[in-house]
């Protein structure tokens, strides 16, 4: 994995953890379930594009 890579994962990494801390705040504010219900899935989509991209970078040089 080369540096320009792995920055850009740790830096999608870094917005997914601020968009789940923002979905903590929603269940402790006690927001409507299908507003959170929405922000999970957008977290699930940007975990699964990160995990695609650390795959297909071990499939590079690894593989």
């Amino acid at each position: 994995m080369d540096a320009k890579n792995s920055e850009k994962k740790i830096n999608r990494l870094k917005r997914i953890e601020g968009q789940v801390r923002g979905i903590a705040r929603m269940v402790e504010e006690d927001r409507y379930c299908i507003d959170i219900l929405h922000q999970i899935q957008a977290v699930r989509a940007a975990l699964s594009k990160v995990e695609s991209a650390v795959l297909k970078d071990h499939a590079a040089c690894c593989v």
